[in-house]
């Protein structure tokens, strides 16, 4: 390999050092002689090393940072070390202009800049195409490297026990992931590795069992299915696994710039994911040789699609590649139909967890990119996951039983224990209706569009009141319960009144007197946003508040300042059950205290504060509106607060950062607006993205 000036690269330790290095892969004869062996290897990106630094979030910089264009062909060449790559939001590069390929639909955040002139790009902010072209090519530096990552296996178990620990949101069981990471680390401690000398071996071991079709059966047991991809039957699926939930893991236990040190190496948590993303892709495209499909390929997909979107952005196309390899490989496998028959217990639920979570995330890709859904309901005859903890699907026959006989008649637990299976039951339900509201946004229209709208807003409220009410939010679980499952239950329930919302925006469409209940809708949203206020100072609402307040906060307040401002120009009464005194009320305490609040620094709090801004002005102008006075210099007034602080925003925000042509002057009609907010490109001004609640299932 060659650097971009055609010289070959130095090892870290002889480039570190400044001393002559000869080159030699995967280690160099000085470290061998010097006795550094363990610690030699060559870095794709040697100049984006750790620097000792704060105050540079991970968010701001996972964001902010656009990559360089793809089409230039300077960019990349293959066989070069991949370019160092500043990630700092002032240092990014703008995309060049041209035809935009990808279709992006009626629900997309991003969809109104079709037709915006200077409008964003809507190109993905980062790529990595350099670096995965590097792995792809160098399979010397790729396979010792792989090697290398996992042989570090005691610092992924521990990132990954804390994240199983303290998250709600799990896909596979717990039992499933550790104690196989168990076999693991006790085989590699029985059998030390030899990565400097013996990394090919390995390497050639690991593809050989990965070549191997799974065998299940219906009276298998845990260690017998583990004993398949575990010890001296190590699989690059499951090593693909270890990657994503490890870069999960440190993502949401350190910020940023924290260094982490695995295998005698030290880099940031920013670096640490990126190399996740890249190291799991190659386990991928090593298993797909094989054409084997299983369990274990499901898991790893998924998981390594959400690092990949926490590296690369929701708008990526490659995520959006990604998720659909999951979904063919779910109807490969046949996840899409009942799929108790001839497997174990443990794994007949965990299938069930899959197949749910994935047709969650369908609907919020596809709402998100204004796409059809890849995995709709009406082909998917498999029932929703049980709601059993994860130890409970490992128990023996009789102990079984007895947990299911526990169950209600619905599947859910007596008692009130909030667990992963309760989050995938609830969202399971929700995703089904979405999915009938993205046929109604994106499909085609028919004679009974009115009946449908009508039918599925009240299998919404059905639905909602089948799930019992002690997993529900009530304002009062925050001093009953944890944070995190207090966390959960808000997020769930702003997730269905999100969707009603949306409901209550198509109505708009077809009867302009349900403006009401939008408005009504709308208020319940601010709601419970006033209630994450209160409970700000917990750790872990502070990291995600911004990304909350932009997901359904600014859309909610835009709904109702909007139509506030255009019923005080026809001076007319509002249609909310709510007080018009205490709409008000309510949207100034909310704006006061979001431009009054500290936010972690992130490219996310810098769009909350500016969007915040323009809200404000509205509702100023609201309320010194004079009947019989034409407001002139609305344009000028509402316009500046977006775009006058420019020199303090990252470098290509303002340029694409364009209200609507009518800059929210008179005559200006709600539903443009509130589409200007919640189709603005949120990839780029947000620092934790908008995968529609994706950024939730960190937890």
């Amino acid at each position: 390999m060659l650097r971009r000036n055609r010289k070959p690269p130095s090892c870290e330790p002889c480039r570190l050092s400044k001393v002559r290095c000869d080159h030699a892969t995967p280690i160099c004869r000085r470290c061998q002689s010097r006795g550094n062996a363990n610690q030699c290897y060559y870095h794709p990106a040697p100049l984006t090393g750790v620097k000792e630094r704060t105050g540079r979030p991970r968010a701001a910089a996972r964001r902010g940072a656009h990559r360089q264009s793809l089409a230039d062909p300077d960019t990349v060449a293959v066989g070069d070390q991949p370019p160092a790559l500043d990630l700092s939001p002032q240092t990014s590069s703008k995309i060049k202009d041209g035809p935009d390929p990808e279709f992006l639909g009626s629900t997309s955040y991003l969809s109104v800049f079709k037709e915006t002139p200077g409008g964003i790009s809507r190109k993905a902010t980062r790529s990595l195409y350099a670096e995965f072209e590097y792995w792809r090519t160098e399979h010397a530096y790729a396979s010792s490297r792989l090697i290398r990552l996992v042989s570090a296996i005691g610092f992924h178990r521990e990132q990954i026990e804390w994240y199983h620990s303290v998250s709600r949101f799990t896909v596979v069981p717990a039992p499933i992931i550790m104690d196989s990471l168990d076999r693991v680390q006790e085989h590699m401690e029985r059998a030390p590795w030899d990565i400097t000398s013996n990394w090919k071996e390995l390497y050639k071991d690991i593809t050989a069992a990965t070549g191997r079709p799974f065998e299940l059966s219906s009276d298998m047991s845990a260690a017998e299915f583990y004993a398949q991809f575990t010890g001296q039957n190590l699989r690059w699926e499951f090593i693909a696994l270890i990657f994503a939930t490890s870069g999960i893991g440190v993502m949401i236990r350190y910020p940023g710039h924290h260094v982490v040190e695995l295998a005698g190496e030290k880099m940031t948590v920013e670096m640490f994911m990126k190399e996740m993303v890249l190291a799991g892709n190659a386990c991928i495209e090593i298993s797909k040789q094989f054409g084997n499909v299983n369990d274990l390929i499901l898991w790893a997909r998924y998981m390594h699609a959400h690092l990949t979107m926490e590296v690369l952005g929701d708008t990526s196309e490659r995520l959006y590649s990604l998720f659909g390899d999951l979904i063919s490989n779910i109807y490969t496998i046949g996840l899409h139909h009942q799929p108790s028959r001839d497997v174990p217990f443990f794994l007949a639920e965990t299938r069930k967890r899959m197949l749910a979570v994935a047709h969650r995330t369908d609907k919020n890709l596809a709402t998100l990119m204004g796409r059809p859904p890849r995995l709709p309901h009406q082909y998917c005859d498999a029932d929703p996951p049980l709601d059993l903890s994860d130890e409970d699907l490992f128990l023996d026959g009789p102990s079984i039983n007895a947990v299911l006989a526990s169950l209600d008649d619905q599947g859910w637990h007596r008692e009130a224990r909030f667990m992963p299976a309760t989050i995938m039951r609830m969202r399971h339900g929700l995703s089904i209706l979405r999915e009938q509201v993205l046929e109604l946004s994106l499909g085609k229209s028919a004679s009974d569009y009115g009946d449908r709208l009508v039918k599925t807003y009240d299998l919404y409220q059905d639905v909602w009141n089948r799930i019992p009410s002690r997993f529900q939010y009530d304002p009062t679980c925050w001093s009953s319960c944890d944070v995190m499952e207090s966390l959960a239950r808000i997020l769930i329930r702003l997730d269905y009144q999100f969707s009603v919302l949306h409901l209550q925006r198509i109505r708009c469409k077809e009867n302009s007197d349900a403006i009401g209940g939008l408005m009504d809708a709308s208020l319940q949203v601010l709601s419970m946003m006033m209630d994450l206020t209160r409970n700000y100072q917990r750790h872990e609402i502070q990291r995600q508040f911004a990304c909350i307040y932009l997901s359904y906060g600014i859309p909610a307040a835009g709904i109702l300042v909007t139509e506030l401002y255009s019923y005080t120009l026809a001076n007319r009464l509002l249609p909310a059950s709510t007080p018009r005194s205490e709409i008000i009320r309510l949207l100034s305490v909310l704006i006061a205290w979001v431009q009054s609040t500290e936010l972690p620094p992130s490219t996310t709090a810098v769009a909350t504060k500016e969007l915040t801004k323009v809200i404000s002005q509205l509702l100023d102008d609201t309320l010194n509106h004079q009947h019989g006075v034409v407001a002139e210099d609305a344009e000028i007034n509402v316009a500046g607060p977006g775009i006058r602080d420019a020199e303090f925003l990252p470098q290509g925000f303002v340029d694409g950062f364009h209200l609507p042509s009518e800059a929210l002057g008179v005559g200006l009609a709600s539903e443009e607006f509130l589409s200007w907010l919640d189709e603005l490109d949120l990839d780029m001004i947000s620092g934790e993205g908008l995968f529609n609640g994706r950024q939730f299932n960190n937890y």
